[in-house]
């Protein structure tokens, strides 16, 4: 294709092709930025509850911190409906995810790159101990509570090669998995 740079009209489409080539690689970066950070896991489970919750009249609630009297803990995602209460832990990677349901140390793996963190069942297991303790102190029982872990990437499904998840009430999930369980409900 060539432009005539003495037509207004091919001036305009190569502004705008060059417009078009920015924005793009703009996007491109933005967009990995946020997911290295984390952002883009937390993000998709934000969006996803909202859009599960709204039509149903269900609360949503980002960054929820709760305090036994002795221990503080702070929820990610909080989804609040007649079923009970689901708490919702983000991670995200474009690698594989090696972990067991008993140990306290998961690790992540992309290329020749190796993460170790803490076990997200565990830490969100502890959690909802708090939780309770905190509910229990204040004399309100039997609150149904559900939880899960939503591995969130950019691109293909990760691997995971994780086990033991049988005995958790943890559900460790993919971003479609997820969905799927939403609207099972």
């Amino acid at each position: 294709m060539r432009f005539n740079f003495n037509n207004p009209i091919s001036i305009i489409c190569a502004i705008l092709l060059v417009l078009l080539v920015i924005y793009s690689l703009v996007e491109y970066f933005l967009r990995g930025a946020a997911f290295k950070k984390g952002e883009h896991g937390k993000q998709f489970v934000t969006d996803t509850l909202k859009r599960f919750a709204s039509p149903r009249k269900m609360t949503v609630l980002e960054n929820v911190s709760v305090n036994d009297g002795e221990n503080t803990v702070t929820f990610d995602h909080v989804l609040i409906g007649y079923f009970g209460v689901l708490f919702v832990q983000a991670i995200q990677g474009g690698g594989s995810f090696w972990g067991d349901g008993k140990e306290d140390v998961w690790a992540f793996t992309d290329g020749d790159d190796k993460v170790l963190f803490k076990n997200p069942i565990g830490e969100l297991n502890e959690k909802i101990r708090v939780f309770r303790r905190a509910l229990s102190h204040n004399k309100i029982y039997r609150v149904p509570v559900e939880s899960a872990v939503v591995i969130v990437t950019m691109g293909k499904e990760p691997k995971l090669y994780l086990s033991n998840l049988a005995e958790s009430e943890c559900q460790v999930m993919t971003q479609e998995m997820f969905k799927a369980h939403l609207n099972e409900e």
